[in-house]
């Protein structure tokens, strides 16, 4: 039988083991979700109003974009901004940032983040190797601008290769030299890791249904996903060369990819912090645009409080289809002539722009 020696704590000592509990209970990943409002929105980008980040040029997150509904949509890439007070958002192909787009905002503590550059010692065409992390590790990345102001419009991936982490453009579109990006290693101590692959009974059209407990019947979660190629052992080399959301609907989270149709064999990691943070000022001032029959087959009725100004319709590489330049807070557009498929409205109002998705049956 063992001995065991009991010693009387020291004040000293407790103080100590309450301090270590404290910091960390303190030291997590958090997260909340921005709103892309008309007060916030200024051209391209929207203004990050939150106290673990104004003024805080160090500060360091990643996001990953989400809709409340199938209806508000930004088919855009995305990059993070600090302008010398605030973090935003932006389009990097300088699109308008439509009103009610939301954004997963993940701020790490336990998870850690580096700056990576991608210049001509790790530039490989659409490739750029990073150093020190592995091929198990959980990898998020999102492109930032501030170290050399360039612009990055493509859509990204990572996969290993010859003993490296490698970040790629999913059209193997050559990377811009000076591009930045925040590469986030996601830890699992104040936050929860997973994995799904797209595949045949999770597939919806242009979607990928997420079953996960963690997520399922939970409308307010906060998470990040990025698409590993070829992992775990050379499986699921697929690429996905669109921009996505997340959008949350009938129970499930999904990602949307604005592609033709959402392919198999795609290999997301997913990341869930610990704790959420309150909010911003979520409150829309934009009046919701009502638009039916959707899906539709010839006649597209477009109904606003606030006055219309024009409607342009884009398919899902950006060319624009239809421009009405008519006014009135109820519209018809005629669709008959177009092909099925997923299109973009875009509803200029009084109170600013508007984008949703429009079916066409």
């Amino acid at each position: 039988m063992k001995n065991f020696i009991f010693l009387k704590p020291t004040k000293t000592a407790i103080l100590c083991c309450l301090f270590l509990w404290t910091a960390g209970i303190n030291a997590q990943d958090k997260g909340f979700v921005h709103i892309a409002t008309a007060d916030n929105i200024a051209s391209n980008l929207t203004y990050i109003d939150h106290p673990d980040l104004n003024g805080n040029p160090n500060a360091r997150f990643l996001f990953s974009q989400r809709s409340d509904d199938e209806d508000t949509v930004n088919n855009n890439p995305t990059g993070i901004w600090y302008n010398g007070s605030n973090w935003t958002i932006y389009n990097e192909n300088m699109v308008t940032m439509p009103i009610g787009v939301q954004f997963n905002i993940y701020i790490p503590d336990d998870s850690n983040v580096q700056v990576h550059i991608a210049n001509n010692t790790n530039i490989f065409e659409h490739q750029t190797t990073l150093s020190g992390y592995e091929q198990g590790q959980y990898l998020f990345t999102n492109h930032y601008y501030n170290p050399n102001g360039v612009y990055n419009t493509g859509n990204y991936g990572t996969w290993f290769n010859a003993g490296n982490r490698i970040i790629y453009e999913e059209s193997r579109t050559f990377i811009p030299e000076g591009a930045a990006f925040f590469v986030m290693s996601g830890s699992g101590e104040t936050a929860t890791r997973f994995s799904k692959v797209s595949n045949a009974s999770n597939i919806a059209g242009s979607t990928m249904i997420i079953d996960d407990p963690l997520l399922n019947g939970n409308p307010d979660a906060v998470f990040l996903y990025g698409h590993y190629w070829g992992y775990p052992g050379g499986e699921n080399e697929t690429y996905l060369p669109y921009v996505t959301d997340a959008y949350y609907f009938e129970g499930y989270w999904r990602v949307f990819s604005y592609g033709p149709s959402f392919p198999e064999n795609v290999w997301f990691d997913f990341i869930v912090p610990d704790e959420i943070l309150g909010t911003e000022d979520q409150s829309v001032k934009m009046d919701k645009i009502e638009i039916y029959p959707n899906p539709a087959i010839d006649i597209v009725n477009f109904s606003s409080k606030s006055e219309i100004k024009d409607i342009t319709i884009y398919d899902v590489s950006g060319k624009v289809i239809i421009n009405s330049k008519k006014s009135g807070t109820n519209l018809q557009i005629d669709v008959s002539g177009l092909p099925k498929g997923i299109y973009l409205a875009n509803v200029k109002t009084d109170k600013g722009n508007r984008s949703q998705k429009l079916i066409k049956k």
